[in-house]
């Protein structure tokens, strides 16, 4: 029993993957739609799996850069040591700056959906697709032309939040679907 405990220790009971379901072909089938590439698609499917095991109780993020031309993995960033950020280095900018078609993809263990941040980091690494792997098995996809205004997200989330005690989710997806709105940006959920 105490071997169980320690095994254990550590993890967050709220960031938990649900490892059943990730395994499943209707997780998997949710990779099917977001390129026009089964490969590619495939590949996108084997990586979030691998992040989601690798992260699941904690609330530290993964991070993987693909060249979506070449259907390969240009980087990764499975080393990140603090919760719920992933920093780059000049050897990640350079890489994936090289590439015309880059699809970046990371792990948000909260399961939120993404933040301006993403949507900032979308547009200043001209990405070609982002998408956000959360840890409840729900899956973000997104662009967006310009930077979002993170004083105008934060107004927006703050809202939704004392409106009704909407709860984090749900607020950011209110503050989405305000840019959504404006053009500012597209995201859906798969």
């Amino acid at each position: 029993m105490i071997l169980k405990e320690e095994q254990r220790y550590g993890r967050l009971k709220s960031t938990a993957v649900n490892h059943t379901y990730i395994n499943s072909g209707f997780y998997r089938k949710k990779f099917d739609t977001i390129t026009d590439s089964m490969k590619l698609n495939r590949l996108l499917y084997e990586k979030a799996k691998e992040m989601l095991n690798h992260r699941s109780g904690t609330e530290i993020e993964d991070m993987y850069w693909f060249d979506a031309e070449n259907e390969k993995v240009l980087y990764s960033k499975l080393d990140e040591e603090e919760n719920e950020i992933i920093r780059h280095s000049d050897l990640i900018d350079r890489t994936i700056r090289q590439c015309e078609c880059v699809i970046a993809m990371h792990t948000h263990p909260h399961s939120l959906p993404p933040s301006a941040e993403d949507f900032n980091c979308f547009v200043n690494f001209n990405y070609s697709l982002g998408i956000v792997i959360c840890h409840d098995g729900s899956i973000f996809v997104y662009t967006a032309e310009h930077e979002i205004n993170k004083e105008l997200w934060n107004a927006y989330v703050q809202d939704a939040l004392e409106e009704n005690g909407r709860e984090q989710k749900a607020a950011q997806m209110a503050a989405l679907h305000n840019f959504v709105v404006n053009g500012d940006i597209e995201v859906w959920e798969v």
